[in-house]
């Protein structure tokens, strides 16, 4: 695991970083300060670099990685075009895989843990705009963390809202929209996404039992 030890938030004034700490700590904030829109230029500067990058340029991907993210793990594949809001409040572990068109809205913190599969155009958008009309348009927004814990798979098209953890090991079915907790080692579906079943011995088929044997007889 990279940790980025840069302080973001270093270059801010005193109302800027009233307004971060209020962002990540999960209060309403305004999400057109300026400050707040420079710090998410910079992320987008990052994140249009790495989707630029050919698929072996692994160093520079990496690079970027380390930079934007507040920390990422080993063997961690982002495809294009991955876009955030902030990066800097993303945490991902290792064996990672994040698929085509992967959105992260991360005025909160998102936390991703080991071995989580992210299939193409999902969604894990922490934060929201106000309900009323005149904060809204003056830019109140109010973010909440999300965490997808280790072993997490997230179907195609899926989106993730934010305060939900989604525990160890559990399945989301492509298209649900997750508003609520989901347990570990669950099939997840619909909108609002609903637990259908658990992931059981029943649904192993045999397939490592098949590799390993095959691994042994070479």
């Amino acid at each position: 695991m990279t940790v980025n030890t840069y302080d973001v938030t270093a270059d801010l004034t005193p109302e800027g970083l009233e307004e971060w700490k209020r962002m990540v700590a999960g209060e309403v904030y305004e999400d057109s300060h300026p400050e707040i829109e420079r710090k998410r230029v910079e992320a987008k500067k990052l994140f249009r670099a790495y989707n630029q990058l050919d698929y072996d340029q692994e160093a520079e991907r990496r690079a970027i990685m380390e930079q934007l993210f507040a920390s990422v793990g080993e063997d961690v594949f982002i495809e294009p075009n991955f876009r955030c809001e902030m990066g800097r409040n993303i945490t991902i572990g290792s064996h990672a895989y994040i698929n085509f068109d992967c959105v992260m809205l991360d005025n909160a913190p998102i936390t991703l843990g080991d071995y989580v599969w992210i299939a193409p155009m999902v969604g894990l958008f922490a934060t929201n705009h106000a309900l009323d009309f005149e904060e809204r348009k003056n830019g109140a927004c109010q973010a909440k963390p999300i965490v997808i814990e280790d072993g997490v798979w997230l179907g195609g098209h899926v989106t993730v809202l934010g305060g939900v953890t989604i525990g160890r090991g559990s399945v989301i079915g492509a298209g649900s929209v997750v508003t609520k907790d989901i347990p570990a080692g669950v099939v997840a579906v619909g909108n609002p996404a609903r637990v259908i079943r658990p992931i059981t011995e029943a649904d192993k088929t045999g397939f490592c039992e098949r590799i390993a044997a095959h691994n042994a007889a070479r």
